[in-house]
């Protein structure tokens, strides 16, 4: 009679459910606070790029308001300041900090703050032992290597043990937490020998680690687990075997990566291989296509997107796609590019107008850039080779301050267009162009008009865009 009871509440239940729609969920998300003491003035949220900012006024205080689609980790941040938060949509929390003694002052109350507690007090105890930043265990020899890790972990998950203890936790945070400490240390295993590499100067295949081990464990690690998909280091592994076994499709078939986009397309077929679980394979399109929209713009990535908008099934992906793909139309092909203005390397101000008339490749660059650095050889080398053509080209460097550039402009004679660009990161051109890393280059038509916003490095296809826009020119 017990059982029949209860199957007739099951089907009151469900008949009501049926009856009343529920309200859905208020994907609102508020984070409020005062911190004071910061490096800048402004405080930024961060998950896959930037997605919410606030001034900062004198005292400190702050507000954020954003949507959130599902429960998740975001990171806080001002200069250098940096908080790591767990957030449902729904939140509200109030966090207050000096940034000048964070451990001793950071305080958060609201929604989650068990654990956001708790990853405070994780990436304190990460810090101050190393797992942060692990080149320094990196550089030890295998055992003492291998000894130290999981001391270190073993330790790391001490704040795991003290949180999870406590009554009314998330479920889905504790989850993912377990996650880390299972796929972590894989992680570092299998950078071990990359590692080693650099810092030995020896080839890579000589490092002494067991790797077939490291490897069975890699390929053993499941590929549907669409509930891990917030966990960096699940997350970073099966990246690891979609990128191994792209590098496989390159090596089989020597035509197909002499393509254009050849990874591109690799990783793709890795992917359709590989993941079977449609919400994995939608993530990791996802991150993939975003990856390279966020930095070469959507004439880049024409095939890829249009390939994962037909197939897609997640929703919140093709939206976010969209809104970033929205962001370049300012900047798209045949669009006029404002006359920004700059100073060379005697003080003197300058114009991009003063360069109408030819095409203009553009060196987005900074000292400190070291894939910047490499592509200099192949752009002298370019620039003899179109010296006699109507052909700008130019450099701008967006370090902060002038001093550097002028030095290493002077010491290796860098010859042509040397401009700089006020305010670094922060400076007009960067603004326009959604410049987020660097080397990176533009290339402009004889009007001034935009031909790519993002174009191929002197290392790359170049020559034959720029042949191509000569011979348009001469016809």
């Amino acid at each position: 009679m017990k059982k029949l009871l209860n199957f007739s509440l099951i089907i009151l239940i469900l008949s009501y459910s049926c009856a009343q729609k529920s309200e859905p969920q208020d994907p609102t998300i508020i984070i409020s606070g005062k911190i004071t003491n910061l490096d800048e003035q402004e405080i930024t949220l961060f998950q896959e790029g930037d997605i919410a900012n606030s001034k900062v006024d004198e005292d400190g205080n702050f507000k954020l308001v954003f949507e959130g689609d599902e429960p998740s980790s975001y990171s806080l941040y001002s200069g250098r300041t940096y908080l790591n938060l767990y957030l449902s949509p729904g939140d509200s929390i109030y966090v207050s900090a000096d940034a000048k003694d964070l451990s001793g002052t950071f305080e958060v109350n609201g929604d989650h703050e068990k654990e956001i507690r708790y990853l405070f007090e994780k990436a304190k105890t990460e810090t101050e032992i190393g797992l942060t930043y692990p080149m320094e265990l990196m550089e030890k020899p295998k055992e003492e290597y291998l000894q130290i890790k999981d001391s270190l972990f073993t330790r790391s998950r001490v704040k795991f043990v003290e949180y999870s203890k406590q009554e009314n936790l998330d479920p889905d945070f504790v989850a993912k937490e377990e996650a880390y400490f299972t796929y972590a240390p894989l992680v570092y295993d299998y950078q071990y020998p990359m590692y080693q590499a650099s810092i030995t100067k020896k080839p890579q295949d000589s490092i002494d680690f067991p790797m077939d081990q490291v490897n069975a464990k890699l390929n053993a690690i499941p590929l549907d687990q669409n509930h891990l998909l917030n966990v960096w280091s699940y997350t970073t592994l099966i990246d690891i075997r979609v990128s191994n076994l792209a590098g496989e499709i390159l090596e089989r078939d020597s035509s197909f990566a002499s393509g254009e986009n050849a990874y591109e397309k690799a990783g793709m077929l890795a992917m359709d291989s590989l993941l079977k679980d449609k919400t994995v394979k939608d993530h990791f399109y996802f991150t993939a296509i975003k990856s390279n929209l966020d930095y070469r713009g959507p004439v880049h990535v024409k095939a890829s997107y249009e390939k994962f908008m037909k197939e897609n099934e997640t929703p919140k992906y093709a939206e976010k796609l969209n809104k970033l793909k929205a962001k370049w139309e300012p900047i798209s092909p045949g669009k006029d590019v404002p006359d920004f203005t700059f100073t060379n390397v005697e003080g003197e101000e300058v114009k991009l107008s003063d360069l109408k008339g030819n095409l203009v490749y553009i060196d987005i660059w900074a000292t400190w850039c070291k894939p910047c650095i490499a592509e200099h050889p192949y752009w002298d080398k370019l620039k003899e080779e179109f010296k006699d053509e109507p052909v700008a080209f130019l450099t701008v460097s967006i370090d902060d301050t002038r001093a550097p550039w002028e030095k290493m402009v002077k010491a290796k004679n860098m010859e042509g267009l040397q401009w700089f660009a006020e305010n670094g990161w922060k400076s007009e051109l960067n603004q326009h162009f959604m410049v987020n890393s660097i080397p990176r280059f533009i290339l402009l038509d004889q009007a001034g008009k935009i031909i790519d916003p993002s174009a191929d490095r002197p290392s790359g296809n170049i020559r034959a865009i720029l042949d191509q826009h000569l011979a348009e020119k001469g016809a």
